[in-house]
């Protein structure tokens, strides 16, 4: 069995690396738009006048202060939006796709290989299986690919607290066992973090804090677990500067604040949202419960097959423990009633899979369970090979049935933007209005218009409207009076193809 563990091991991690492959090829054109022009306007004039990354990291603070006072509290969001890429080199933003899929994967590979592997004593080969396969559906099936992959601005809200999310939780895990304080060091250190990010990331980690504390404390009352109050209270304390914020109020309104009937309302109705949620899962991502039946039936597998797994002593309160934690990722967009970015989508889709995966390994373990006790002549081997090869071919059809919805795909449609001929385009139309808006001698730029959709990238366009937020930005950010967007078949006949 630990044989076929380890060949399946190395076909999803192929199949793995080759889906990666277009979305990674977009990385050489992606580039730096809107907010990440907004935001880095400061740090990148530190950075051409003095070369300073001290200056740069002063720019960045009071890119915080700006933007604390009038706009939103999330300081450490903030600070590292300051310092996108393109501060540093119009040609630094191909590595923001790197950035992000080496922190989502990375996370969510040490986040498996601390409960599967060292908590749950799980073969290597079983954990780094339901890793892969988790990552790939993960990966092809996120809401937001802007979010979650190109546009640094939207990484940097939300799938860096995501990822530090989830190495608080491995920590926390670490922590409950060994008591390290090197450990508690690391988990306070994000946590302080984590309260001036996404509100969505600083409440996953204080809802998984409570959790592992409490119930360290009541398995092993061990007075070491309390410890864990340090990390909490400071990361509250960051979340409080961050919702104090001025910004804050001037961007939701008047009606904006504290509330307890606000509260208890939002909760109930993070429930309700979330099982909403998962509907639209079922109907809009039909593959998405394929891949979880899939990793379903591994786990059962792997209980079966290994008798040193560790089992579940409360399944039950575990499982509800998981659907409230996923529910709670609702409540921040819903008390605050502000239209929200596909960040939060990507936030709620991610916890839902972890929450489900936890879910359906209770139930495995359990099902597990039953086949062992089944006292027949046939072998538990022979039932786990009816219970593969079934599933497997129940798989099969439910992706034929369900094949449409693989054009929806994070490959597929990175794959289609390239095949079509508009990454190509679109690359050289930045090349060329980079060009422009580097040329010192011009200070009342012209560029010709670029369509703002643009597949899976991030793009807002600059328009015909030099006082439209886009222009200022720009404008600001390479040092302009003002920037405006010109129809392109015009702008061509004044200044010929290449603007020379």
């Amino acid at each position: 069995m630990k044989k076929t563990f380890r060949i399946a091991t190395w076909m999803s991690l192929v199949a793995a690396l080759f889906l990666l492959l277009p979305i990674l090829y977009l990385s050489s054109i992606n580039r730096a738009t809107g907010d990440d022009y907004g935001y880095g306007r400061r740090t990148r004039i530190a950075w051409v006048e003095s070369h300073s990354l001290v200056e740069v990291g002063k720019a960045a603070c009071r890119t915080v202060e700006r933007y604390y006072h009038n706009w939103q509290g999330t300081w450490f969001s903030i600070f590292v939006f300051s310092l996108q890429p393109e501060v540093f080199s119009d040609k630094a933003y191909i590595v923001v796709a790197f950035i992000m899929l080496f922190l989502w994967i990375g996370s969510t590979l040490y986040l498996f290989r601390q409960i599967l592997h060292v908590n749950m004593k799980m073969d290597k080969w079983n954990y780094l299986l339901l890793a892969i396969c988790f990552l790939i559906i993960n990966i092809e099936f996120i809401p937001s690919t802007k979010s979650s992959i190109y546009w640094f601005n939207g990484c940097a809200h939300y799938i860096l607290p995501f990822s530090m999310c989830q190495m608080v939780t491995a920590w926390l895990f670490q922590y409950s066992m060994e008591y390290k304080k090197s450990t508690l060091f690391w988990i306070t250190s994000f946590m302080i973090l984590l309260g001036g990010s996404n509100y969505q990331a600083a409440l996953f980690a204080l809802i998984v804090t409570a959790y592992i504390g409490v119930g360290g404390w009541f398995m092993k009352k061990d007075k070491r677990i309390l410890a864990l109050l340090i990390p909490a209270f400071l990361e509250l304390i960051g979340l409080i500067v961050s919702m104090k914020s001025p910004g804050n109020l001037r961007r939701a309104g008047e009606g904006f604040g504290f509330s307890v009937f606000r509260i208890v309302q939002t909760i109930g109705c993070s429930f309700l949202y979330g099982i909403k949620d998962i509907w639209k899962y079922i109907i809009e991502k039909p593959l998405v419960f394929v891949g979880l039946f899939v990793l379903f039936l591994i786990l059962i597998i792997v209980f079966c097959s290994n008798e040193e797994v560790m089992h579940f002593r409360h399944p039950i309160w575990l499982s509800l423990m998981l659907f409230c934690l996923y529910s709670a990722m609702q409540s921040p967009a819903l008390y605050a009633g502000v239209e929200v970015s596909g960040g939060v989508p990507n936030t709620n889709f991610q916890v839902f899979l972890l929450s489900s995966f936890g879910i359906l390994m209770v139930i495995a373990e359990k099902i597990s369970k039953r086949i062992k006790a089944i006292k027949t002549g046939i072998s538990v081997p022979r039932i786990l090979q009816v219970i593969w090869w079934g599933g497997i071919v129940l798989s099969l059809v439910m992706i034929l049935l369900f094949r449409s919805n693989i054009k929806t795909s994070t490959s597929f449609v990175s794959l289609e933007y390239i095949v079509s001929g508009q990454a190509k385009d679109y690359k050289d139309q930045m090349d060329l209005q980079t060009k422009l808006m580097e040329d010192e001698n011009i200070k009342d730029v012209i560029v010709p218009e670029v369509n703002d959709v643009q597949g899976p990238l991030m793009h807002m366009p600059v328009t015909d409207d030099s006082a439209a937020w886009s222009n200022m930005v720009t404008a600001q950010f390479y040092g302009k009076r003002s920037v405006v967007a010109m129809e392109r078949s015009e702008w061509i006949k004044l200044y010929g193809e290449t603007g020379d």
